[in-house]
This record gives structure tokens, C-alpha cells and sequence, in this order.
């Protein structure tokens, strides 16, 4: 190939063309991969749900998200797919939407055709509401299990305070 670019340069370079955009593709879908790879592990480890699809899935959904410029109104749709709502508690499910909008914020602008990059802006500015409205739905009062461990907190260090004058 590089002694037939020195012959004839004009016919060679649609190859190079080609060679580049692949180059370019693969690297964007390598990131896509990497945010959902990221992603699935944050899931497991902050909130132990695991995703419906395997990384590879996940980032197709991810993709598909971008490409088609999911904007406001399929913030939802997203989390669902990724993960099953009906389970988690109000406080998860305001992570879930934190990490989901984390992992859309990461992957590359260039994802995003050039007229729907405000339907980007959009679906990020939505999940950010959901997490918010699920952060704020969650009551102020303590529950039971919070009071029943602030007290046994309170027993552990009075008893330790005893402990430390009865040894000066």
C-alpha cells in the first residue's frame, strides 16, 4: 500500500480515508464499551442491581440512545432498560438515575448527530430532575433501623467514655 501511495497518490487515498474513519468508529465504540462497562460496575457496587445486559449491550443501548437523540421524554425509558425499577427503594432509585446521567455525560459529543446535541442536553437535564425528585420524595425522619443504631451508637460511646475514666 505505501509504495502504491509513492506511484500513484490520487487512487490510494480513499484506502487511507477508510482506514481512518474505521480508526475513528472503533475508538468511539470503544468508549461507549468503556462507559458501559463503568457503568455496570457502579450499579453492582452502589446500588447491588445488576444490569440486564452483559457491557456489550449496555453500550449498544447507550449508543442507540445517543444516535437516535433520545432527548427529555426517554430519560425513563433509558434507566428502565438498563436496570428493573419496581424494586429499589426511592434513595436508589435517585442513584440509579445519578449514574446513569454520569455514564451519558462521559461518552463523546461526537455520538451525538450535530442537530440533536440539544436533546442531549435534554436527556442529561432530565435524569438530573428524576434524581433530584427521588432525592427529595425521601423523608427527613429517621426510620426505625436509623434510630435503633443512633441509639446503639449512643450505648457503644457512653460505655467507652466509662471505660476510659475507670482506667485514670
Amino acid at each position: 500500500m505505501r509504495s502504491d501511495l509513492r506511484n500513484n497518490p490520487l487512487r490510494s487515498i480513499g484506502r487511507y480515508w477508510l482506514t481512518m474513519a474505521d480508526s475513528s468508529a472503533f475508538t468511539l465504540v470503544r468508549s461507549a464499551i468503556s462507559a458501559a462497562t463503568e457503568l455496570r460496575q457502579e450499579l453492582a457496587d452502589q446500588t447491588a442491581l445488576p444490569t440486564r445486559q452483559s457491557a456489550a449491550e449496555l453500550a449498544v443501548v447507550l449508543l442507540t440512545a445517543a444516535e437516535s437523540g433520545w432527548g427529555r421524554g426517554k430519560a425513563s425509558q433509558l434507566v428502565s432498560q438498563i436496570v428493573d425499577l419496581s424494586g429499589p427503594a426511592q434513595p436508589m432509585r435517585g442513584r440509579i438515575y445519578m449514574l446513569v446521567r454520569d455514564a451519558m455525560a462521559t461518552l463523546p459529543l461526537v455520538l451525538w448527530p450535530q442537530d440533536k446535541q440539544a436533546a442531549r442536553r435534554e436527556l442529561i437535564d432530565e435524569l438530573t430532575r428524576q434524581m433530584n425528585q427521588f432525592q427529595a420524595e425521601m423523608t427527613i425522619h429517621p426510620s426505625r433501623d436509623e434510630l435503633r443504631e443512633l441509639l446503639w451508637r449512643e450505648a457503644v460511646a457512653t460505655l467507652r467514655k466509662k471505660e476510659s475514666r475507670e482506667r485514670t
